[in-house]
């Protein structure tokens, strides 16, 4: 009798819930299509940027409206797409998620200030950001799963490249950051919906309903 205990399949409790919940929602909901859709707007923002500084235009009043309008297209879709129907848990772990993120942001200004007050010609925020983003997507790959270390080496290399080649630095950053969306968009968008994984589920009784999304 306790074998039989022992064996039977356990749900996930504590952050292992959590980060389960969190997945079975981004899959439900179709959050990979609006990582898809912010990383091609990202890039054709920083397109422009890359356009204006083959010109020789290094006006903040014309990279910072360009900025503002990326993070704000980023969030309205974002915040389009994560709805209000996610559970306690899900919402509980997306403010983490969140703050990780706003605190990327705040930094990413930080550093442009910085850079300009300093008075220094060469534009070393450039090569920031993209390490502050190493750190943003290594902070998902403690927290969810560890393939989120793949775009922070893919954001480390990045600024590699930034400092190889400074003048082609938004082109770069930008399809960096495409990429890296679309990647895990994709994955998401591949994952079966919650509806599939219980029809999937039926079919093969072993299988425990959370273990479909677990892997999220």
């Amino acid at each position: 009798m306790p074998a039989a205990i022992d064996s039977a399949p356990r749900s996930p409790s504590g952050l292992a819930a959590e980060v389960a919940e969190l997945g079975r929602v981004a899959v439900r909901d179709r959050w990979g299509l609006a990582l898809v859709a912010v990383g091609w707007f990202h890039l054709a923002v920083f397109l422009v940027c890359q356009i204006l500084f083959w010109k020789g235009d290094r006006s903040p009043a014309h990279f910072l409206p360009l900025w503002a309008v990326d993070l704000a297209a980023a969030v309205l879709i974002l915040k389009r797409s994560l709805g209000s129907r996610s559970g306690h848990q899900a919402r509980g772990l997306l403010a983490v998620v969140a703050r990780v993120w706003v605190t990327y942001f705040i930094l990413c200004f930080t550093s442009v200030s910085v850079n300009k007050l300093t008075g220094m010609d060469h534009e070393w925020f450039k090569i920031s950001w993209a390490s502050l983003a190493t750190f943003g997507f290594a902070m998902m790959a403690w927290l969810f799963h560890l393939g989120f270390l793949i775009p922070a080496v893919q954001m480390s290399l990045t600024g590699l490249l930034i400092a190889r080649f400074p003048s082609e630095a938004y082109w770069i950053f930008g399809l960096s950051w495409c990429l890296a969306l679309n990647g895990l968009g994709l994955i998401l968008e591949r994952c079966p919906r919650p509806t599939d994984a219980g029809r999937g589920a039926a079919r093969h009784p072993s299988l425990a309903p959370g273990q479909a999304t677990e892997a999220v």
